[in-house]
């Protein structure tokens, strides 16, 4: 099961009014790469995570993090409703026109009110490539109102960059210089242990090891 690939120039166009950094941030340089290898990777990351998620019919998703939008597609195809946030929605917000999807985006600083009135009502996460971003006291803070959110039976998808040498290598040769990480996938993992179950793991490439997908089941689901 793979993702909806988004076309590259709305990708681009999507992000577009941005600063370099935070384009970066989004990903839409290595997902538009010009080096096959690097577009391959991180579209594989995001069919990964597709995969592990084992999208329903009938899901409400939460996109965490959405960056670009560029999970939306694939969610609208697949699940009942989807929903989408990020500090800064406005290249969602542009995808979503672009693509006349009917995503919900919700901007980050109305993020509180949303969660608390949609507690125990969300299926499926997504958390692709945000955790590395969040502090060692915000991260716990986060993983118990996304677990506050699920439904019995729900789940969610994280990803996240090993932070190794050879990964800092591969970005450097990607032209990509810029470090705004807090932590890895390891670090990120033994704080999610708390509150969450893996049960499924999948690294991406074996070698040399840059991403780690997970899907998580939440000790406690529902309001806590």
């Amino acid at each position: 099961m793979k993702a909806v690939r988004v076309p590259r120039h709305l990708l681009r166009d999507s992000v577009a009014h941005l600063p370099g950094a935070a384009i970066n941030e989004t990903a839409v340089p290595s997902y538009t790469h010009s080096n096959p290898f690097i577009r391959r990777l991180f579209w594989q990351r995001l069919d990964t995570a597709v995969e592990l998620a084992q999208i329903r019919p009938g899901d409400r998703v939460l996109d965490f993090g959405t960056g670009s939008g560029i999970l939306l597609p694939t969610l609208q195809e697949r699940a009942a409703s989807v929903t989408a946030t990020d500090l800064d929605v406005s290249p969602s917000e542009a995808l979503a026109r672009a693509l006349s999807l009917s995503t919900t985006i919700v901007p980050s600083t109305e993020f509180d009110v949303w969660t608390q009135a949609h507690a125990g009502a969300v299926d499926l996460i997504f958390a692709l490539d945000v955790f590395e971003h969040l502090s060692e006291t915000q991260l716990p803070v986060v993983s118990r109102r996304l677990c506050a959110l699920l439904a019995a039976g729900g789940r969610m998808v994280v990803s996240g960059p090993t932070e190794s040498p050879m990964y800092r290598l591969g970005r450097f040769i990607a032209g990509f210089r810029n470090v705004y990480h807090y932590r890895n996938i390891f670090d990120i993992d033994g704080q999610l242990q708390l509150d969450w179950t893996a049960q499924a793991v999948r690294i991406l490439p074996r070698i040399p090891q840059a991403f780690v997908i997970t899907r998580y089941a939440p000790r406690r689901a529902g309001p806590q």
